[in-house]
């Protein structure tokens, strides 16, 4: 079975790594709000509240809208679409570009200069038009497809760094001695290649789904996610109908906290995480 290698020192670190706690902590409370605050409140996200354009209150904590919707409930939902749909993406884009990167750093000629050819072609590409441009054409906009359309254009970096770490890996002599002694490459890439590449890869699934929530609400606030009370939809919604001329700041600003708050501790997330698990960090 595949396993992480941890030491005992980075298992120091981790614990006394607060920024990793704190960020760590901000994360999980955002998915538990999308997984159990609809429990919070009577209302759907497209519930008539019999009021309109009203404040925060203790019936309705992040006010009402326009169209009179509890916004606490559009965000709640919100965060569970913006979320799903930017994890299917990270997953998509994780085993990709993992799968080429580890066929290219263990095997090399012809195969690594392929998948070479194929990341230059991709990164070549401003894969958010590209997405933007091929979901303004389909009929169904899923958060199934949104993830898929954002993850099968934005692995290429992700190949790149792994093909240079399998690479490295597989000039050491365990990795020689393993196939020497007549185990095949993918015993040998399961047994001695990824168990020392998974805390990379890991970190860079951090990573992956932090660009990939960006890239969802970015699509969400143009109109083009998967609903519109996804956090980037309501924003949009909120931004089209004058919530800032008509001074319903409510409106736009607690799903904007939430996307900053949530995008933001991802990316301290992933510094923490590098700070932990990459040694040259470690004594900078």
């Amino acid at each position: 079975m595949l396993s992480i290698r941890i030491s005992e020192e980075t298992k120091i670190l981790l614990k006394r790594n607060k920024k990793f706690w704190i960020t760590f902590s901000i994360v999980i409370f955002i998915v538990l709000l999308g997984i159990f605050g609809p429990l919070l409140t009577p209302y759907g996200p497209r519930t008539p509240t019999g009021t309109i354009a009203s404040p925060p209150s203790l019936e309705h904590p992040f006010g009402v809208d326009y169209f009179g919707y509890d916004v606490f409930a559009q965000v709640v939902y919100g965060i569970r679409i913006s979320l799903s749909a930017g994890v299917v993406a990270a997953i998509v884009a994780t085993l990709i570009g993992a799968f080429l990167g580890i066929i290219a750093g263990f095997k090399g000629g012809w195969v690594d200069s392929s998948v070479e050819i194929l990341t230059h072609i991709f990164l070549s590409i401003p894969y958010i038009l590209l997405v933007l441009l091929i979901i303004n054409y389909m009929a169904t906009r899923g958060i199934v497809i949104l993830g898929l359309l954002v993850g099968l254009f934005s692995w290429p970096w992700l190949a790149r760094a792994v093909r240079s770490q399998v690479a490295a890996l597989s000039r050491y002599g365990y990795v020689y001695l393993s196939l020497l002694s007549g185990n095949s490459s993918l015993k040998v890439i399961f047994k001695d290649i990824l168990p020392n590449l998974a805390s990379y890869i890991l970190l860079s699934f951090v990573l992956q789904l932090n660009s990939a929530i960006l890239a969802v609400v970015t699509l969400e606030f143009l109109g083009l996610g998967a609903a519109e009370w996804s956090l980037g939809g309501i924003v949009n919604l909120a931004v089209m109908w004058g919530a800032v001329s008509l001074d319903i700041w409510w409106w736009w600003l607690f799903p904007g906290i939430i996307m900053i708050a949530l995008i933001s501790s991802l990316i301290i997330l992933t510094v923490s995480l590098e700070e932990v698990f990459n040694p040259r960090l470690r004594r900078v």
